[in-house]
């Protein structure tokens, strides 16, 4: 599916907006904080040049870390994944000439951009939850966040993909 600029950014805000007045006000168990951010970083098209894929991921991590109160968590996930999403689609997608756009449930087909979103936020979520938790003490709390918050991260990226493109 072909990707506009403008598609791309009202996403960009779309997301963000989500995030920090909808998504980051709501604590499931206090042990789940879903990163639905995430999808403007995900859902850039594959033709854009690697600095700027890199530049929007520091400048995603940026907005949200300024957001957050962060220190940096968001800006060190987000670029790690703009720099390992270009790589992680060429491992996925074996005709690389049909993609052409923006990387979702049509251009990939469910289970490969299933494999996609989950692989890319489970990173994601590592890199945030083990900054953000910066201690061995209480590893196991930091575990249960990571997965709980990987899980409802996937499902809500999954349905987003889902709504909109069906």
């Amino acid at each position: 599916m072909k990707s506009l600029p403008i598609e791309n950014i009202i996403r960009f805000v779309v997301v963000i907006l989500l995030q920090v007045l909808l998504v980051n006000n709501m604590q499931f168990l206090g042990i789940c904080n879903p990163c639905i951010y995430i999808l403007a970083l995900l859902a850039l098209p594959v033709t854009l040049p690697r600095w700027a894929e890199l530049l929007i991921g520091f400048a995603t991590g940026l907005v949200m870390d300024i957001f957050c109160d962060s220190l940096g968590a968001h800006t060190a996930a987000c670029t790690l994944i703009s720099y390992i999403r270009p790589l992680l689609i060429s491992r996925l997608v074996q005709d690389n000439d049909r993609l052409t756009g923006t990387p979702d449930g049509d251009s990939l087909g469910i289970a490969t951009y299933a494999r996609y979103v989950a692989l890319l936020t489970a990173i994601h979520h590592i890199v945030l939850f083990s900054l953000l938790a910066f201690s061995w003490h209480n590893w196991w709390l930091t575990l249960l966040q990571i997965v709980f918050s990987t899980a409802v991260s996937i499902a809500l990226i999954l349905g987003w993909d889902l709504l909109i493109h069906r």
